[in-house]
């Protein structure tokens, strides 16, 4: 598995300068429903590995809050409310603008990152 993990951590590094991931604590997430398969599947573990490949090539890894990320709209940061599972596209009602629902939640996650460290936004995150 670390063999993996570590590749997976270089093509991250390799795909930009910054990365942005949601600020989860696994500790509190193992003991939800999701139990043992969190800690089986070692997210933690990845994280951990992430940080240390990002720093060892000089890319900026930045936690961010993760709390309502698929109940805002990345396009105008209207509040779009709180969406069930089943609901899969993001639309929103303000500005119109439609993607895929977990696309549109790290959409918010970069551009909160981005807000976070000031920078401007050189390339879109898909």
């Amino acid at each position: 598995m670390n063999l993996f993990v570590f590749k997976t951590a270089h093509k991250i590094c390799d795909q930009g300068h910054s990365i942005f991931v949601e600020d989860i604590d696994f500790k509190t997430w193992a003991k939800g429903m999701f139990c043992k398969h969190t800690l089986d599947a070692g997210f933690g573990q990845f994280f951990t590995i992430l940080s240390y490949v990002s720093w060892k090539r000089g890319k900026y890894l930045g936690k961010v809050n993760k709390d309502g990320a698929s109940q805002i709209c990345p396009n105008c940061d209207a509040h779009t409310g709180k969406k069930t599972l089943n609901i899969r596209i993001h639309s929103c009602p303000e500005c119109g603008y439609t993607t895929n629902r977990d696309v549109a939640a790290l959409q918010v996650i970069r551009n909160r990152g981005i807000s976070a460290v000031g920078q401007m936004v050189l390339e879109n995150a898909y």
